[in-house]
């Protein structure tokens, strides 16, 4: 996908950091006992049916603001079979292998892939550049007889009420399908837009709507956030627009100065309250950093200092979030959207009157033999909660609690909590061999995607996936 090349460039400001400290020649499943750990491993290579948590009480983090946490390594396990299931023991959960298909993952740890009561997924096959969709009613979920239909929509969703429809784009207009009878409608074409039809005639270079792949609609899909990409300038966005479907208009456009225009995403929040605009700390501006804005996008209100891992989503008390990488402060951070909140602009500044909450300390000490090794993705679909899941490169040490790991966070900005959830067995040499595990917006599911460290760099991937215990929020501590 296009995407790959500015998510790599704009959101791995952790690698020259990380680059510091690297220590080559470890087995990349590693055996050794943790120092800080009586018992090390996932264990298991049982088949059958997942496992889960007794009574969903997860192991919880001690201190995920410490770089230092018990540290579970992994026991070298066989690739698994399709279907076949790994326990992380000392978790008390277990990964099920779920496509066969080599090359066949889910998008983005943004996004939701499941419809909205699980019985279809969409996945993305790397080599053809489809996107498909299964029936998960039986593993794996790519078994032919599984098939429903692929999709040509860019950027496709589900919607959040009908189980059965799609929405995506193509060229400027914005699309539904319904794959189960094959049938699609256009809901809004912008190029017959009173607004939008003028800046096109104008400018012949701009060819698409887009979000840039990691950016979504409000959750009710009533507000919309676009760039308008053009083939100029190295293929630079040259507006960024807010829509209303609900009224059928464009409450706000903006149009993008050439010193503005490195931005990885835009999208709405969650309730729809602002327009999130991705930009780089080079960017000058209104536009520098992760930029909130109002839906006519007159005000601007800087958040952080740049753009890196993130995702959009609700805190314990349905509150409007960030969820991001600080690469500041080595944190992840919780990021209210108000005006209230600060960025944190000077490299290890303090978060005093910022209205921000660190969660978890990314501990890239280039000297330490505790320091992380990982890059990080977040995912925040189910209200009040993020998964936060590490991918590893080649030749890397596996040595801080966050290496190889997906966990669990609970958005409570008075007392956030951490839990482990699962090991990583995959190994990073290419863009789609990153985990980017995602949670399923009712927090049933979680998904990611592996290589189980074979064929490293040839992304010959498929996913596994964790299925969490029912009714598991409300057995936490």
């Amino acid at each position: 996908m296009s995407a790959s090349c500015s998510r790599i460039n704009a959101n791995c400001a952790w690698t020259t950091v990380v680059v510091l400290g690297l220590i080559g020649g470890c087995p990349l499943l590693d055996e050794t006992q943790s120092a800080n750990q009586n018992s090390n491993t996932s264990a298991g290579g049982s088949t059958g049916a997942n496992t889960s948590p007794p009574n969903g009480k997860f192991l919880q983090v001690p201190d995920p603001l410490s770089g230092d946490n018990p540290t579970y390594k992994l026991t070298a396990q066989s690739v698994p079979q399709p279907g076949a299931a790994v326990a992380d023991v000392p978790f008390g959960t277990t990964q099920a292998r779920v496509t066969q298909t080599l090359g066949l993952r889910h998008e983005y740890s943004r996004h939701d892939p499941f419809n909205r009561d699980q019985s279809l997924v969409l996945l993305m096959h790397l080599p053809s550049g489809e996107q498909r969709v299964y029936r998960t009613q039986s593993r794996p979920y790519d078994q032919p007889a599984n098939l429903v239909r692929t999709v040509d929509f860019e950027e496709p969703r589900w919607d959040p009420n009908d189980a059965n429809l799609l929405w995506g784009t193509q060229a400027f207009r914005i699309l539904t399908l319904n794959v189960q009878t094959g049938s699609t409608a256009v809901v809004k074409d912008f190029a017959q837009d009173a607004t939008i039809a003028p800046l096109l005639a104008a400018n012949p270079d701009v060819y698409r709507i887009t979000m840039k792949d990691e950016g979504e609609t409000s959750s009710d899909k009533r507000y919309w956030a676009f760039m308008l990409q053009g083939s100029r300038d190295d293929y630079r966005p040259r507006y960024i627009f807010c829509w209303d479907r609900q009224t059928n208009q464009v409450l706000g456009l903006y149009t993008v100065p050439l010193s503005q225009a490195d931005i990885d995403w835009v999208g709405m929040s969650p309730l729809g309250n602002w327009v999130l605009i991705g930009g780089s700390d080079t960017n000058t501006g209104n536009l520098a950093g992760l930029v909130m804005a109002n839906r006519q996008l007159t005000t601007f209100h800087r958040l952080d200092f740049a753009t890196g891992h993130a995702d959009v989503g609700l805190d314990s008390q349905g509150n409007e979030v960030v969820v991001m990488q600080n690469v500041r402060t080595d944190h992840i951070d919780l990021i209210p959207l108000s005006t209230d909140t600060k960025p944190i602009l000077a490299a290890g500044g303090s978060y005093a009157g910022t209205n921000r909450v660190p969660l978890i300390r990314l501990y890239y000490v280039s000297d330490s033999p505790i320091a992380c090794h990982s890059g990080v993705h977040i995912s925040c679909n189910m209200p009040g909660y993020c998964v936060v899941s590490t991918y590893i490169e080649p030749g890397v040490a596996e040595q801080n609690w966050l290496d190889r790991s997906i966990v669990l966070v609970e958005l409570n900005r008075a007392a956030p909590r951490a839990y482990y959830l699962a090991k990583v067995y995959g190994t990073t040499g290419a863009y789609w061999e990153e985990t980017h595990a995602t949670i399923t917006r009712d927090g049933s599911r979680v998904l990611w995607a592996t290589n189980w460290s074979q064929d490293t760099g040839t992304e010959h991937v498929w996913d596994m996936e964790l299925t969490m215990p029912a009714d598991w929020s409300n057995a936490l501590p």
